[in-house]
């Protein structure tokens, strides 16, 4: 019984202090993105890993790379939420639902009100 509090207290610790620095994690190097998945189906693989990413800068901006077409966009982080808000040409929100020093999952939500078409994108730090 012992093992398991103490397990359970080092659990919530962790998780506690990874999510009082998840803003430091995000912005500690670029996002590769290593699959993207519609609801129900398998993940497709990147073919080009190199070719998409996302860089977090702590002033606030977001640089966005696909297949060689770069944008610069403004970022913040809602702690409640648990989501990334993405303002630029478009405002699209990612819902966190796995973050570590390398690798970050996200629910892509263009439209708070319709979910019903969100993706799940993994995205891995080199």
């Amino acid at each position: 019984m012992k093992k398991l509090v103490l397990a359970l207290f080092l659990g919530l610790s962790s998780f506690v202090s990874n999510a009082q620095d998840i803003e430091g994690i995000l912005t500690s190097g670029k996002w590769f993105v290593e699959s993207i998945q519609e609801k129900g189906e398998e993940p497709e693989l990147s073919s080009n890993k190199e070719d998409e990413w996302l860089s977090f800068s702590k002033d606030g901006k977001v640089e966005e790379n696909h297949f060689g077409d770069s944008k610069t966009h403004s970022w913040n982080y809602d702690k409640n939420k648990k989501m990334i808000k993405i303002s630029g040409s478009e405002t699209t929100f990612h819902r966190i639902i796995e973050i570590s020093n390398n690798k970050l999952i996200v629910e892509l939500i263009e439209d708070l009100k319709e979910t019903d078409d969100n993706l799940m994108i993994t995205y891995i730090k080199n």
